[in-house]
């Protein structure tokens, strides 16, 4: 309890920090509904709806790649636990609720909690190639004279994850080599943070191996390319719907450095870092987005519908898991 306590009193004091620094800027966090009627056409938001409910479904989807090949697990439970999941992950302080899924599963399937963390952990890995190499080719469109944050935010996603996969491959063919290095070299610095590194790459592991054969992870991979390209065609129309003349690219890069921000500790729901993610990106095909009423209309819807259509899905998935006959033993 006094972990959880102090988790979530750090992260609100990260938020409060980020919002602060925002509206010392003169960014309007909540815009006036007045403000939002002026700023938005009648289609936006229903569009935007549209897409982000076939984005979340392809989201919990895709899922279902990883899970076939070790476990029988009927596709309502998966997608109901899915969607209580990513509320898990969007409402816990600092990401805690990234175990979430696994646990649900195990109630309510009986399937191994070891197994399922290691297919979060390819989830997050290809996620994590795929939105930084959207990001870095996004980026590479435009002139770095246009933004000084350009260069960092071209290479420095893509560097780590890169470094990751070469990590990946090399645990994948000597674990127990990669893993003294790790911590040897990580633990210089925290031996918490050298457990976390072998830990990941342990369970990336196990995932794999539960995998018979590449078409599975192929089949995740072409699925989570369609998934992010829906998430970045919605971005775009809602851009648009409130008067943004933001690119399809612009919108990548919008939805590379959210993928990014939130990443980082965040308070709950990402409060903070979402908004900030968002403007940074904006910034840099709008340069007055700071001071744009638009702007500011776009971020806050695309954060109040992000957030209340995942709390729906979620309150559809808890309503279909509940009354729901637990496995013996």
């Amino acid at each position: 309890m006094r972990k959880i306590v102090i988790r979530l009193f750090f992260s609100l004091a990260i938020a409060a920090v980020l919002i602060l620094w925002l509206t010392g800027q003169g960014f309007e966090v909540l815009p006036s509904f007045e403000a939002i009627k002026t700023n938005t056409n009648w289609w936006a938001i229903p569009v935007y709806v549209v897409l982000f409910g076939v984005f979340h479904v392809l989201r919990a989807w895709r899922w279902s790649y990883l899970l076939r090949p070790f476990a029988e697990v009927p596709t309502r439970v998966m997608m109901e636990v899915a969607f209580l999941g990513f509320t898990a992950i969007q409402m816990m302080p600092l990401r805690t609720g990234e175990v979430a899924r696994p646990y649900l599963l195990d109630r309510y399937t009986g399937t191994s909690k070891s197994a399922l963390f290691g297919t979060i952990a390819i989830e997050r890995v290809v996620d994590g190639l795929l939105v930084s190499l959207w990001l870095t080719a996004a980026l590479f469109t435009i002139s770095a004279e246009n933004a000084q944050y350009v260069w960092g935010l071209r290479l420095i996603p893509l560097s780590i994850f890169v470094i990751a996969l070469v990590l990946l491959i090399a645990f994948y063919r000597s674990p127990d080599l990669v893993r003294r290095v790790i911590e040897k070299v990580i633990g210089l610095f925290s031996s918490r943070l050298a457990a976390f590194a072998v830990g990941v790459l342990e369970r990336f592991h196990r995932g794999l191996a539960a995998l018979p054969d590449a078409r599975s992870l192929w089949a995740f991979v072409a699925m989570s390319i369609l998934y992010w390209g829906t998430n970045a065609l919605g971005f775009c129309l809602l851009a648009r719907g409130c008067g943004l003349e933001l690119p399809f690219v612009g919108a990548v890069a919008g939805m590379g450095c959210l993928a990014v921000g939130i990443l980082l500790p965040a308070g709950p729901g990402y409060f903070g870092n979402f908004q900030v993610a968002v403007l940074a990106a904006l910034e840099i095909y709008i340069p007055s987005a700071s001071s744009s009423q638009g702007a500011a209309v776009f971020i806050f819807l695309l954060y109040v519908l992000q957030t209340g259509l995942t709390i729906l899905f979620s309150i559809g998935g808890a309503l279909g898991l509940r009354g729901r006959n637990l496995p013996a033993g």
